[in-house]
């Protein structure tokens, strides 16, 4: 018999084989690659959310370095730039130059992040969330298809008021503001199934970073009073909003980060509880179109606004829609039996590791090791929720490291096959996404 270490350098190669889909990705447009760095990298990584900035010289460079070492996402990134550009050379102040030089120098060159998607990384299929053009495929359909990014709707009670990206269905969809609760829905309804239509194979839901997941399911009636009640506040107070979409491009880019301010609604001494009410009734419509046009529901459990944002709070709404497929993203981390309790529950509920093996290694074992023990082999998934190629391959050696390290000790104690693991790791890389997100063969 293979010992561990063997197996688990069977499973790295086996996967490093196998074609990939990539659920769920924020890879940034074209035109932000110019002139494109070091710098600029760990800007767009999860290294510029460790709680630490830096400054553009040595000695602020190398403290940012020693802080963030021993982290996962560092590990990863490190390694993905090493094996990307074949040197062995550490991220360091002393070797910084170099490496911008050299990542300035390659992303110069026509179709390089194509073929590092493509051929590095063995993406067929990558499911894009361009949280700063809802829908977008970044002008590329041969290669991402879209997820509906529906988060600004939630906002729309007032033409100021914006999710944590900035944006308002206002700003995004100009048209005149509506103060009746049903043209709202209709105006939602069609905006869907025009993306739909357009290519987008799922909707997304963000809002965990703008409030909790704690959706109780609200009346018709009751919905329809808090929001004529608010906009109509909004309305006597509000300019018309800008109609011209939103820049994307450099400094402008949305930062995908947590909502820190205070809305207008509570400046204006608006209830509270109205606009949970709202944004409660509208949760259950966002989840009902999804099944009736068949697009998974994506949703950002765990990280976020901390506060009711673990996967568990969506329980009364996954019980009340049968037919929606909700996926769990990021599989509920810090809270993570969750993921796995309620996928293991509902045949409608699906668990993506996306950014968890990069965040924790370690998690996104703990993760695996439970799905695999109750949850069927088909409901598992995997994306990278990343901005680079450069990330989005880290995040892919991270999900190999926790693949053949999980499934060799598996073995080891006698668990399954090698046969087995091996249709887990088919599964979650390329069969699952592609059955769940009607994805075809390209």
């Amino acid at each position: 018999m293979r010992s561990e270490r063997e197996l688990y350098e069977h499973f790295w190669a086996y996967s490093a084989q196998r074609p990939v889909i990539n659920t769920h990705c924020h890879l940034l447009p074209e035109a932000e690659f110019a002139h494109f760095d070091l710098e600029k990298l760990l800007r767009n990584s999860y290294l510029n959310w460790c709680g630490f900035d830096w400054e553009d010289n040595p000695a602020s460079r190398q403290d940012l370095f020693e802080k963030v070492r021993l982290r996962s996402a560092f590990t990863w990134l490190q390694k993905s730039l090493q094996s990307m550009y074949q040197s062995d050379r550490p991220l360091s102040a002393g070797t910084w130059e170099d490496w911008s030089g050299c990542i300035a120098s390659a992303h110069a060159e026509a179709d390089f992040r194509r073929k590092l998607l493509q051929e590095f990384c063995g993406y067929r299929r990558l499911i894009l969330d361009a949280y700063w053009q809802p829908g977008s495929d970044n002008q590329d359909p041969a290669l991402f298809s879209p997820a509906f990014r529906v988060n600004s709707f939630f906002f729309g009670y007032a033409l100021s008021e914006t999710d944590h990206d900035g944006n308002n269905p206002y700003r995004l969809y100009p048209r005149p503001f509506i103060l009746e609760l049903e043209a709202y829905l209709d105006w939602l309804r069609e905006t869907v199934r025009l993306k739909r239509s357009q290519g987008c194979v799922a909707l997304k839901v963000p809002i965990a970073y703008d409030r909790g997941l704690d959706f109780k399911e609200v009346s018709h009636t009751r919905a329809s009073q808090v929001f004529a009640s608010i906009t109509r506040r909004f309305a006597s107070l509000e300019r018309p909003a800008e109609t011209s979409p939103a820049v994307i491009h450099g400094e402008n880019l949305p930062s995908n980060a947590p909502s820190t301010g205070t809305s207008r609604a509570v400046e204006l001494g608006i209830a509270s509880q109205d606009v949970k009410d709202f944004q409660d009734y509208l949760f259950f419509q966002v989840c009902q179109v999804a099944a009736e046009l068949k697009m998974p529901l994506q949703v950002h459990t765990g990280t976020g606004q901390g506060k009711n944002t673990n996967a568990l709070c969506l329980l009364e709404t996954i019980q009340k829609n049968p037919d929606t497929q909700f996926v769990l993203l990021h599989c509920s981390y810090p809270w993570i039996q969750d993921a796995s309790y309620l996928a293991s529950r509902f045949p409608n509920v699906h668990a993506d590791l996306s950014m968890l093996p990069l965040f924790s290694s370690q998690a996104a074992g703990t993760v695996l090791e439970e799905l695999i023990e109750g949850v069927n082999s088909h409901k598992a998934a995997w994306g990278c929720d990343t901005w680079t190629p450069e990330e989005s391959y880290a995040a892919l050696l991270a999900l190999r490291h926790v693949l053949a390290w999980t499934l060799a000790s598996r073995i080891a104690n006698g668990y399954f096959d090698q046969e087995a693991a091996e249709f887990l790791i088919d599964n979650i890389l390329y069969h699952n996404p592609k059955q769940l997100y009607g994805l075809q063969d390209r």
